[in-house]
This record gives structure tokens, sequence and C-alpha cells, in this order.
């Protein structure tokens, strides 16, 4: 007997204590729903503040807008009516700008004649040991070409001779005069046939430049008849790349 009232008191006592955690559970889930819905209802209102502000923000900014346009349309027509008087006066004043024009037409009209005389004085400098550098160096100069001579001919041709006659005419304020030989490629074949050996047909070749270059000076001074000029041959000679042969004729000043 006492065996199966004791059975009875531990089922008893397993009921209870069950229930117990049952409501302990319950409890604890409601708490959990309560604090689920206080944070549901924050973001209600915050959601709801977001949106009363932009719908503020808007209003304000529709305000502002329709103010402007209206103030500006006001502006305009104020402007409206303001053109007419601006294009009246224009009128009165164009008006009495023609009865200006016409009276300036009736003025009788003055003519001055002014002349004026212009006077170039030419210095001369006569040369001298100290400035005789200065002369000689200079680097302007006017060109002359006679390029119609045959191979390993050296004396100036018809043709030449004129074309240097009127070079010199338009160049008599010279200082100094310069002659220069041109070789072409047909005199350079010419002289190697005279002789295999290279430095011999480089002489050969420079042999004719010179030749070129006296006989060209003595027609120079011919032509120009002036004792006191100067000729200033030089110890090279121009290679033609298009096969001209002759010299060439820089007048310095």
């Amino acid at each position: 007997m006492l065996e199966s009232k004791s059975e009875e008191l531990k089922k008893a006592l397993e009921k209870s204590m069950s229930k117990e955690n049952i409501q302990e559970k319950l409890m604890e889930e409601k708490l959990k729903q309560d604090q689920l819905n206080q944070q549901e209802k924050q973001k209600q209102k915050r959601i709801f503040y977001i949106l009363i502000t932009i719908f503020t923000l808007i209003i304000i900014s529709l305000s502002a807008y329709l103010l402007s346009t209206n103030d500006n349309s006001q502006i305009a027509k104020e402007d409206t009516n303001k053109k007419p008087q601006k294009e009246v006066t224009k009128n009165v004043n164009s008006t009495k700008e023609i009865k200006d024009i016409q009276k300036d037409i009736n003025k009788p009209i003055i003519k001055e004649k002014i002349i004026t005389k212009e006077v170039i004085v030419e210095k001369k400098v006569p040369l001298s040991n100290e400035n005789f550098k200065e002369f000689f160096n200079t680097k302007k100069f006017n060109l002359a070409k006679c390029y119609n001579y045959k191979t390993f001919e050296y004396m100036p041709t018809k043709t030449c001779k004129e074309s240097l006659s009127i070079f010199l005419a338009k160049n008599k304020k010279t200082i100094r005069l310069e002659v220069i030989g041109v070789i072409s490629k047909d005199d350079i074949k010419e002289a190697s046939k005279l002789s295999k050996d290279e430095k011999i047909q480089k002489y050969i070749v420079r042999g004719i430049a010179r030749d070129r270059v006296v006989e060209a000076s003595w027609l120079v001074k011919e032509l120009i008849k002036d004792k006191n000029i100067v000729i200033t041959p030089v110890n090279y000679y121009i290679k033609s790349k298009e096969n001209n042969k002759g010299i060439v004729l820089r007048a310095y000043y």
C-alpha cells in the first residue's frame, strides 16, 4: 500500500512540475512578442515622420516655384509697358539726327592739302681696316646662276654673259662679289675616263672648277669696269645633284 501511494505522489509531482515549466515558457514567449510589437511600432513611427518631412519639403519647393514665376511674369509685363516709350524717344532722336545731318550737308566743305617731302640721306661709309671685316663677313647676298656650260667647258657662254651683265647692273652697290664653280656628274664621269686613280680624278675636277671661276672673274671685271671692286674666289666647288655645270655669282651687300 505504501509503495502504491508513493508512486502516485511522484506522478502528481511530475505533473505539477511540467505545468510550471509550460507557464514559464508561455510567459517568455509573451515577452518576446511584446518586444517585437514595440519595435514594429517604432519603425512605423519613423516611417511616418520621414513621409511627413518629404511632404513638407515638396510643398515648400512648389510654393517657392510659384512665387518666382509670378515675379517673372510681373517683370515681363512691366518691360512690355516700358518698350513703347523707348521707341518713341528713339524716333524723336532720329528726327533730330536727320535735321543735324541736313545742316551739315548744307555747310561748305573746306579741303586742306598737306604736302610732305621725304628727304633720303645716304651715308657713305668708306672702307678701312676697322670696318672691312664687318663688310667682308656679311651674310646678305643676291645670287646669279650660269648653268648652261658643256662638259669640261670653262669659258662663259653668251647667255651667261648676258645674264651676268643684267645681274651686275642691278647690284651696283654690292660690297664684294664671290664666284663659285659648279661641277656636274658628267664632269666627274669624264674625269674618271682620263684616269682610274681617284686622287688624279679629284685634281682634274678641281682644275675644271678653278678654271671656270678664273674666267668668270675676268668677265665680271670687264662688265663692271671698276678697279676697286672686290672679287673673292673660293677654295671649294659645288657638286650639282641635278647635273648642272657652270658657276654661281654672289653679290654681298
